[in-house]
């Protein structure tokens, strides 16, 4: 992909995310309920949510901000509010300004997720997923080159074990191996978070063990899929754009990601 490219205005290179419902909450909203809207996020290429003070834009949330407010909150969570957990360092951008913006905030904040602007009022949200559709066909550096190393947990490994490495790896899969050390799953953070917000997740946090009482297994994990190191990135970006694939996985334990593809595919 020739870099000249990542200059044209983001509403010129990706303007399918202008077809799509901003998914938006007040401060004041419950933390259950700003769970519920971003756990259905990823059904429509959104991996975050805009805070809304009025019509103005005052911070952001993603799934790792509620994940690790829930480890740190178990008992009575679902009382808290957006403004207890948003990013309240959120940088906007305009939809006039060249993609090269939002991926140098995607570098420098970590937050795979950005909201859009237009005469400064929010008009949708960028995300790291969208521009895998700007690389579909473009970016023929062997996936390999891009990869991350796998990291892997038990089947009997609780789920605040998991979450507890998520972010301390900064990652937001992991792979599932049974005793004899296979493959047998992927969990990400949006099933973990399904199950948070769910009736049974709730009950078992208030139980005396809270989440180490439930073991990774138990949650809804997707069937590992496989690529050779040698195929381009842009064939894996046309794989991760379907949004029931959180990952790819390659040999030697390694792992390929849309922010992979993307922010290693592009040089950031």
């Amino acid at each position: 992909m020739q870099l000249t490219e990542l200059e044209r205005p983001i509403s010129d290179i990706v303007p399918h995310i202008f077809k799509r419902p901003v998914l938006s909450v007040r401060q004041a909203d419950s933390l259950l309920q700003v769970g519920t809207f971003l756990a259905i996020g990823p059904q429509i290429y959104v991996d975050g949510l805009v805070v809304l003070d009025g019509q103005k834009p005052v911070g952001r949330i993603g799934g790792q901000h509620i994940i690790q407010y829930i480890l740190q909150h178990q008992d009575g969570w679902f009382h808290s509010t957006a403004s207890q957990i948003m990013s309240h360092s959120s940088p906007f951008v305009d939809a006039s300004e060249p993609l090269s913006v939002a991926l140098d905030i995607f570098k420098k904040t970590r937050f795979g997720f950005v909201p859009i602007t237009i005469e400064d009022r929010v008009a949708t949200s960028l995300s790291i997923r969208d521009i895998l559709r700007v690389l579909t066909g473009k970016l023929v550096t062997p996936v390999g080159e891009v990869s991350s190393r796998l990291v892997s947990v038990k089947y009997n490994t609780s789920i605040e074990k998991a979450l507890e490495l998520m972010l301390e790896k900064g990652i937001r899969n992991l792979n599932v191996r049974n005793e004899n050390n296979d493959d047998i799953g992927i969990i990400n953070d949006r099933k973990i978070l399904e199950f948070l917000l769910s009736y049974e997740g709730r009950g078992v946090m208030a139980g005396p063990m809270g989440l180490d009482a439930v073991s990774v297994d138990l949650l809804d994990m997707a069937a590992p899929k496989y690529i050779k190191q040698s195929i381009p990135a842009c064939v894996a970006a046309e794989f991760l754009s379907d949004v029931s694939t959180s990952c790819l996985l390659l040999q030697n334990n390694r792992i390929v990601t849309p922010w992979d593809v993307v922010m290693k595919g592009l040089g950031k």
